[in-house]
């Protein structure tokens, strides 16, 4: 007698590990899956699959220049034709190390990866609502990053609501911001006075340096390498014919003074 009721025991302990393996905890998820560089999506590493929900996952609050140690409120949004969404996001400098601090908000958690780096997460899903939901939380600026740069990470799962792993699939994003000083003064500052034009350009940059006759010129990409350096004068024409299309970081020395202007390159 027994020895079938350990034999059923084990049965029914197969069968809810079974079902249970099929299962996610919407809560909380693992830390990590941002698609940031060293990371996939809960979709790549086949945490969930099977999806072909189509929309979009944009984060409002964060301007294109922050200022260092400010706090902004970032409201991170899903927008699809999906029933459930979760959401995961992490902020990176142009080293690729986590910069900031991350504040929970209502129904968002904050973890911290295997990487050190903090991540923001939902604390419990959402039902979408006329297509969409969102979430909020607190995000402080460093005072200091890799190139003056911080790039965010985001996903958001377009899930089906049925509580498996299955039938769901991640909706991406990322948005790169400038870091700047606070000004102690009313006094215009070293990036105020810099000029940059045209704008877009296509050949050439130029730089109205302002109250200075030159500068020495440091052009980054937006994954933090250094495409291009000189010595520029102000109004001198910069050939960028041979660079790609796309957003760059301009860095400008002036004396003891560094200011940072985007540019944008059109073919």
């Amino acid at each position: 007698m027994n020895t079938k009721l350990t034999v059923i025991a084990i049965m029914l302990l197969g069968t809810w590990m079974l079902t249970t393996s099929s299962m996610r905890d919407p809560n909380n998820p693992p830390t990590g899956n941002t698609g940031a560089p060293n990371e996939t999506t809960c979709q790549q590493s086949s945490c969930h699959t099977g999806g072909s929900y189509t929309g979009s996952v944009t984060i409002t609050g964060i301007p294109d220049t922050v200022v260092a140690n400010q706090s902004y409120t970032v409201t991170l949004k899903q927008t699809s034709n999906a029933v459930r969404g979760g959401f995961q996001l992490t902020s990176l400098d142009a080293g690729n190390a986590f910069v900031g601090t991350l504040t929970a908000g209502t129904g968002v958690n904050i973890g911290t990866g295997s990487n050190s780096r903090k991540y923001a997460r939902q604390s419990t899903p959402k039902t979408l609502a006329n297509g969409s939901t969102s979430w909020s939380f607190t995000w402080k600026a460093p005072s200091s990053a890799n190139n003056n740069t911080v790039k965010f990470y985001f996903v958001s799962l377009a899930a089906n609501g049925n509580g498996n792993k299955t039938g769901d699939n991640v909706l991406t994003g990322e948005k790169t911001v400038l870091l700047a000083q606070p000004v102690a003064s009313q006094e215009p500052s070293l990036a105020d006075k810099i000029k940059v034009y045209p704008i877009p350009a296509n050949d050439v940059l130029r730089f109205n340096l302002g109250e200075a006759s030159n500068a020495k010129l440091t052009l980054f990409n937006l994954n933090g390498q250094q495409v291009l350096q000189t010595n520029i004068q102000s109004g001198e024409a910069v050939p960028v014919q041979s660079l790609l299309a796309g957003r760059y970081v301009a860095q400008l020395s002036i004396g003891r003074e560094v200011a940072s202007k985007q540019v944008l390159i059109v073919r």
